[in-house]
């Protein structure tokens, strides 16, 4: 699956995980890495729907399709499919938002 990000900050800390360490617990960062390896693994986003690694769940309340994968307790690595809604599991290509904590009414960004 082709991987694209967010912004360029974002891409910094995905593309060397030794920086994202400086901003995360060492648990959380191999937990992100764990998923993207998954993700990157995969042929479609249906694929990796599938296989249910990282509880993925769709998010609501965004203008477009967003799911998270659990990263710890709280914290949910937020992804968005380049897709349109009837398109999602053959979507081969996602957009990463960052590492979040959205529970409780807002969204507190680790890695915005």
């Amino acid at each position: 699956m082709n991987i694209t990000y967010a912004n360029a900050k974002v891409e910094k800390y995905f593309q060397d995980y030794g920086e994202m360490q400086k901003k995360l617990p060492y648990d959380w960062v191999r937990a992100v890495k764990k998923h993207m390896n998954h993700l990157k693994a995969a042929e479609s986003f249906g694929d990796f729907l599938s296989l249910g690694l990282g509880r993925p769940e769709p998010l609501s309340g965004y203008e477009r399709q967003r799911y998270s994968l659990r990263v710890s307790a709280n914290a949910r690595l937020i992804i968005e499919p380049n897709a349109a809604q009837d398109e999602i599991l053959v979507c081969s290509e996602i957009e990463v938002e960052g590492v979040s904590d959205y529970h409780g009414g807002k969204e507190n960004w680790y890695i915005p």
